[in-house]
């Protein structure tokens, strides 16, 4: 029988791997069906190990929502740095486009 791999072999980057999983659920089931038992269950993990990443659930909530907001600022930064925004009106265009491209990304 060959031992149990580390946490680090199972998830290199376990971090990362319970926020995509949350975002899994959130777009399967919404927001109030986050449930980090499930997360730990879709990550072969025991329950309590998300609590050495997040206190808990409202925190990783709060870490999701800040993950988005970074998300779409860089969409928006990218746009704007294009080098095609020359006046106010195509600037505010150029960001119109790049939330709407985001939000078609990550519903």
């Amino acid at each position: 029988m060959s031992p149990r791999p580390r946490r680090e072999e199972r998830h290199p980057d376990l971090l990362n791997a319970i926020k995509d999983s949350a975002w899994k659920q959130i777009t399967e089931f919404g927001a109030p069906a986050l449930n980090l038992r499930a997360i730990a269950r879709d990550l072969g993990i025991a329950a309590p190990s998300i609590y050495n990443y997040f206190p808990s659930r409202d925190n990783l909530v709060t870490t999701l929502i800040a993950d988005a907001y970074n998300s779409l600022a860089e969409w928006q930064e990218a746009a704007l740095e294009s080098g095609l925004a020359e006046s106010l009106s195509t600037k505010l265009f150029l960001l119109g486009i790049a939330y709407r491209d985001w939000v078609v990304t990550f519903p």
